[in-house]
């Protein structure tokens, strides 16, 4: 009889201890309407090249009930650079009709209207920053504060992504070349880009420099001369990913004869705010 009762005292006891378990597990559990305590951006450092189109951030919702909606509540740059550039307003086409494809000019114009965004902006759905084509967002690290909301309320995240922005890059090069591509933007204009040639460390005059005899190969501009300091375009801005070739004249004396002869690289870069680049190259 005293083994009967124990083993009901055990079972008992047992039964309390599992269910004030259960609680406690509950309690880690959000409720129906609440934001996970874990929410952010996956790889909360990023990095934008200005002037050209990017959709930037993957936000993790963890066990928060969605849907979510965000906004950006605040910018900072880390240095205390001015932030007036990310929220300048840029012309950009909406369609209030359905397109069928083969609409003429005219067409297209009635159904499309020109509207104002911000350079960049929050995804109020998603999450995603996004940026516009033709930003003029100088380089720097911008921190965005971004606030999250559901049905339960809303949560401020600070400093939920951070966005460092260049003005330009040198996305590839072939090993070919001795050393990286070096860009240097010179002024605010012309809308021009001097590419310098280097050979052996001799610096060549334009003739001595070309970008392949298929144009469309290589970087797409418009040919503006060759001087002695370089091969000289013409650019519309932002300059993107082309898959750059570029040739090096090369003369040697053959017993007291000339021969001509080229040798190939390919590069690829990109220009994100107007203004004259030299771009220097080395063979």
């Amino acid at each position: 009889m005293k083994l009967k009762n124990t083993l009901k005292l055990f079972w008992s006891l047992s039964m309390t201890i599992g269910f004030a378990a259960l609680l406690s597990g509950c309690e880690e559990i959000p409720a129906e309407g609440s934001l996970a305590p874990d929410i952010g951006y996956k790889n909360r450092k990023q990095y934008a090249v200005s002037g050209l189109t990017q959709n930037i951030g993957e936000f993790l919702t963890s066990s928060s009930t969605l849907p979510l909606k965000f906004e950006i509540v605040n910018i900072t740059e880390t240095n205390g650079q001015d932030i007036s550039a990310l929220n300048e307003q840029l012309p950009v086409v909406r369609y209030k009709e359905a397109l069928v494809g083969n609409e003429s000019a005219a067409e297209l114009a009635l159904k499309s209207e020109i509207v104002q965004q911000p350079a960049i902006s929050i995804n109020p759905n998603t999450g995603t920053i996004e940026l516009l084509e033709g930003n003029r967002i100088p380089s720097g690290e911008y921190r965005f504060d971004v606030q999250v909301s559901n049905t339960s309320g809303s949560k401020v995240l600070k400093d939920a992504i951070i966005i460092e922005f260049v003005e330009y890059q040198v996305s590839s090069w072939s090993t070919g070349m001795k050393s990286t591509p070096q860009i240097e933007r010179v002024a605010d204009s012309p809308n021009q880009i001097l590419f310098v040639g280097y050979l052996d460390g001799e610096q060549l005059p334009g003739n001595r420099i070309d970008f392949t005899e298929e144009r469309n190969l290589g970087f797409k501009g418009t040919f503006v001369d060759d001087n002695e300091q370089g091969e000289l375009w013409n650019v519309n801005f932002p300059v993107k990913n082309a898959n750059t070739y570029c040739s090096w004249k090369v003369i040697t004396d053959n017993n007291g004869k000339e021969e001509v002869s080229y040798v190939s690289e390919n590069f690829d870069f990109v220009l994100g705010i107007p203004g004259s680049y030299v771009i220097r190259l080395y063979k």
